[in-house]
């Protein structure tokens, strides 16, 4: 599921648009690079059926727009879902896969 983002001309806007803060781009780690048990710096996927560590590639990256806390776009390695997460919203977890098969092969057996 991709997120919606507009279209740049859709007629005449009836409102001033408000210009949106910039996201960021974040390189995030591949699944078949995770070890389970091991900490990484991430957020859980957002998707119900998922709910896996993303994790970030470059931990150790700290950003100078981290004060305003921007929105950051990101793709779950596991289920393939798109969504939003606050840059502030990160934390150190261990990863677990699911027991019993990763998404992508439940995806690919559906």
């Amino acid at each position: 599921m991709a997120i919606k983002r507009p279209a740049k001309s859709r007629g005449t806007p009836s409102h001033k648009s408000v210009a949106s803060a910039p996201l960021r781009h974040v390189d995030v780690k591949p699944a078949q690079q995770m070890v389970p048990e091991e900490p990484y710096v991430g957020w859980l996927c957002k998707n119900r059926s998922c709910g896996l560590l993303i994790a970030i590639a470059t931990p150790g990256a700290k950003a100078s727009a981290e004060l305003d806390d921007p929105l950051t776009a990101i793709k779950c390695p596991h289920c393939g879902d798109e969504d939003l997460y606050r840059w502030s919203a990160r934390s150190e977890q261990k990863y677990s896969p699911k027991v019993g098969g990763t998404a992508s092969t439940e995806r690919a057996g559906a």
